[in-house]
């Protein structure tokens, strides 16, 4: 059975495009580096790196969210050691004001010391952060202290419940403290009553009472020291969880590569073979076009 011209010319045509898809094929993947382009180039590859790209930006949240924790962190810790300094000068100022060697000028100057002291920690516990209060728990755009009317300051106005922010899908840490117990804890008085009875105490030269307030301020000083390596522990973690999240995201990056990314070499020589198919299918094809009715004949 003979074949037909038409028949041949139209499969040589089949050939040709073939060829060229083919040719094109290499072609895009030696220009842009890719081996996947469409779904249809690898169904079962495109899903793999459909679910590290997900992947990859959970990580990249996480990343976000690490280091907003971690520069809080740093803000409240740096505000911490600050309160550490001027609790422990209260207490010398307090200490100084003891003993009936003491005159009343060297009280009043305790007593002017302690005043400015309480101002300072006022400042420290209203510190925030891009409009946060750091403690102010959940109340976060709430001032936790603030001073009323006749000079004191007024009870804690922030809330008790901390914030936590997900640094991972089953670990938290805590960015927003409760200054109440920080402050004040299981105490009568928190620290800004405290150091206003000292300051009475220090002007009366009251040593028992100038004695009780000291210790009303080692109290504070504990809690915070407490609070401080609460804050240095989740820190450490941080680091930790820097690192890990870094390592994730590259072996992501590495499986995410080898599904999409072409491999140059193989592509260069697929393009060079398809190159020379295709010029062969275009020779074949002109050949065919040559033919003439007497060669059926």
């Amino acid at each position: 059975m003979r074949v037909t011209f038409n028949g041949q010319f139209r499969d040589a045509l089949v050939y040709v495009e073939r060829a060229g898809e083919r040719l094109a094929e290499y072609q895009r993947q030696v220009s842009s580096g890719r081996r996947l382009d469409r779904v249809s180039d690898d169904p079962s590859g495109t899903t793999v790196a459909l679910g590290e790209r997900t992947k990859m930006a959970q990580v990249d949240q996480y990343t976000r969210s690490t280091d907003s924790a971690y520069s809080r962190l740093t803000v409240v810790d740096t505000v911490l050691s600050d309160i550490i300094v001027k609790l422990t000068a209260a207490q010398v100022a307090g200490t100084s004001a003891l003993g009936s060697a003491v005159t009343d000028a060297q009280r009043a100057a305790a007593a002017q010391q302690l005043d400015g002291l309480k101002a300072a920690l006022l400042d420290d516990f209203n510190t925030s952060l891009q409009g946060n209060y750091l403690f102010a728990g959940t109340k976060s755009t709430t001032k936790p202290y603030v001073v009323n009317g006749s000079g004191t300051v007024a009870a804690y106005a922030g809330s008790t419940t901390e914030v936590q922010v997900d640094v991972d899908q089953d670990r938290m840490v805590t960015v927003g403290f409760d200054g109440g117990a920080i402050t004040q804890g299981s105490d009568p008085s928190d620290v800004f009553a405290t150091i206003d009875s000292l300051i009475t105490a220090v002007n009366a030269g009251d040593s028992t009472a100038i004695a009780s307030g000291i210790a009303a301020l080692a109290n504070v000083f504990a809690r915070v020291t407490t609070a401080q390596s609460r804050v240095g522990a989740a820190m450490q973690t941080l680091d930790a969880q820097k690192l890990r999240l870094s390592a994730t995201k590259i072996a992501s990056a590495e499986r995410l590569s080898k599904v999409e990314d072409a491999n140059i070499v193989e592509a260069i020589t697929g393009m060079q073979q398809a190159d020379q198919a295709y010029k062969a299918a275009l020779g074949a094809t002109a050949a065919t076009a040559k033919t003439s009715l007497m060669d059926y004949l």
